[in-house]
């Protein structure tokens, strides 16, 4: 019984030391008749890009650029997948937990528990990778403001965060 169990567990983890190892911080970026760059991009400005790549700093014309393939885009999209299973899943089979015992909760609720991480690191990643490549003028800041509020009266509770970007 033991040896039926390992191999599909021996295969799960190969594929998540797989997946792990493959999700990268570097972006792909394509050029008009140049070899591909593979590197972190830092900023771009005055309409040149900044990457550091394994030999060094690298500076390209973004006129030559054809196409950057983002870091994080297949992260995201895996555990954006993952995660809307895990959230039906959990509409499902939540209920059934107690009686289906611990094995049976695990599975339940693990399809989330690894997509909500995956998808956010995903996302972050490939967010902050496409704001380095955006051309800007120097004068622009970004800030991110979170505010708790909470609202709460007789019998109705309210609380939430307001979430605001600018830049």
């Amino acid at each position: 019984m033991l040896h039926d169990i390992r191999n599909p567990m021996m295969l799960l983890c190969a594929s998540f030391a797989a997946l792990a190892t493959g999700c990268g911080t570097t972006a792909t970026i394509s050029r008009f008749n140049e070899p591909e760059i593979e590197g972190k991009i830092v900023a771009a400005d005055d309409g040149i890009l900044m990457v550091e790549t394994r030999a060094g700093n690298d500076s390209i014309a973004l006129q030559s650029v054809t196409d950057i393939d983002h870091p994080g885009n297949v992260a995201g999209t895996i555990g954006t997948v993952l995660t809307g299973y895990g959230i039906a899943n959990i509409a499902i089979g939540a209920e059934d937990c107690e009686r289906g015992g611990a094995a049976y909760c695990l599975g339940v609720f693990l399809p989330a528990a690894i997509g909500v991480p995956l998808m956010a690191w995903g996302f972050a990643t490939w967010g902050r990778s496409v704001y380095a490549a955006s051309p800007r003028s120097k004068s622009n800041e970004v800030s991110f403001t979170v505010l708790p509020t909470a609202a709460i009266q007789k019998n109705d509770k309210f609380l939430g965060v307001n979430a605001t970007v600018t830049y």
